[in-house]
């Protein structure tokens, strides 16, 4: 593994990181801030559009770039190439398919394997996954398969994978972020997407408007997709203009990172996640808007909906419809000074466990 006095470079793989803003982004970021002495540079394969952008990721440690890795072609290369070059190696959001892919890769030196991790944020409980596992049997018992939840590790011990560790997803807080902020607006963050509860907005933002309220609403409807959104979002968003609600700030682009994490400063994010898809998936958006001491309404059943009510910080709907998510803005608002302050302390709690450090030690330990 890598040596205390003259630490290698970790090469992390992601082809959806394309510009230096987004989750993709931050994870590197947050990585690179806490990698110093562990490793001496962040190299990333990942979108041939991200190249430019990836030195602004730096922190402690350099980020520079790999190589593309856009297409399964490319993909292939980019880890072979990481692997090739005995660098520790972090696949930051594996499917079932990077297993066989690895075991391809690897058929030269399968040595290599003790140096890759896997990083898995979704249960992989499809038989087509189960099938890809299967075939990958010297990934499953050499390589470290890492999971951001408790239920996302059990499917992968279910799968036969021996070495699996549950690791905190890494995410920090801006510096000085203001907490128990007097209410300022409703907040839509991240991608407008149909099962994060799109649908259910757009419905309240009808509510709204059919009674003549003006609650400030800022709903991001940049495609969930840095190109396009599906054809259903475009109905949706289309539906949520048409409400002509006074109070919608409807923002067709993703803001920079100053500018998103901002936004949460006295805001009430909603976040009414589709549980089938979200039960044991760590929701980005949910874990910064506590990190940032904004109270949060996310649909029961879910990971978020665990974490909001650990800490009193928001409510959970077990009813997944616009009236019932316009009686929990009602009670949030209501007593806002109390569910900013539980925010606040949560975030103090958070920002502690899902230090990046963690990742970075386990990465630079190969997961002992």
């Amino acid at each position: 593994m890598s040596s205390a006095i003259s630490p290698a470079p970790l090469a992390i793989i992601e082809p959806k990181l394309r510009g230096p803003s987004g989750h993709y982004a931050e994870f590197v970021r947050a990585i690179a801030a806490r990698a110093e002495g562990a490793f001496s540079a962040i190299e990333v394969a990942a979108d041939a559009r991200a190249a430019a952008y990836l030195p602004s990721l730096s922190g402690a440690v350099p980020v520079v770039a790999l190589g593309a890795a856009r297409g399964r072609l490319s993909e292939i290369r980019a880890l072979h190439a990481a692997l090739t070059l005995r660098r520790e190696t972090l696949v930051m959001t594996a499917k079932a398919v990077h297993a066989p892919v690895a075991e391809l890769v690897s058929l030269a030196a399968p040595q290599q394997l003790a140096r890759l991790a896997l990083l898995y944020h979704w249960t992989l409980n499809a038989s087509s996954d189960r099938m890809l596992l299967s075939i990958a049997s010297r990934v499953r018992r050499r390589a470290l398969f890492l999971a951001t939840t408790s239920g996302v590790a059990a499917a992968l011990t279910r799968l036969g994978c021996a070495r699996v560790v549950e690791v905190a997803y890494p995410a920090t807080r801006a510096t000085d972020a203001p907490m128990r902020v007097p209410f300022r607006h409703l907040l839509m963050a991240g991608a407008a997407r149909i099962n994060k509860g799109l649908e259910l907005v757009a419905g309240l933002a009808e509510s709204f408007a059919a009674e003549g309220r003006a609650l400030p609403l800022v709903v991001q409807v940049s495609p969930k997709h840095v190109d396009r959104h599906g054809s259903r979002e475009d109905a949706v968003v289309a539906r949520l203009l048409a409400a002509r609600y006074r109070g919608l700030v409807a923002d067709p682009k993703a803001p920079d990172r100053d500018a998103y994490a901002a936004r949460f400063a006295g805001a009430l994010v909603l976040a009414p996640y589709d549980p089938a898809k979200f039960a044991d998936s760590v929701s980005g958006v949910v874990l910064d808007a506590l990190l940032h001491g904004a109270p949060v309404i996310t649909s029961a059943g879910t990971w978020a909906a665990t974490t909001v009510s650990r800490f009193d910080a928001g409510i959970e709907l077990s009813e997944r419809t616009p009236v019932a998510l316009m009686r929990a803005v009602d009670t949030i608002l209501d007593r806002w000074d109390f569910y900013a302050a539980r925010a606040a302390e949560a975030s103090d709690v958070l920002v502690v466990e899902h230090d990046p450090q963690h990742v970075v030690r386990l990465l630079a330990s190969g997961g002992s």
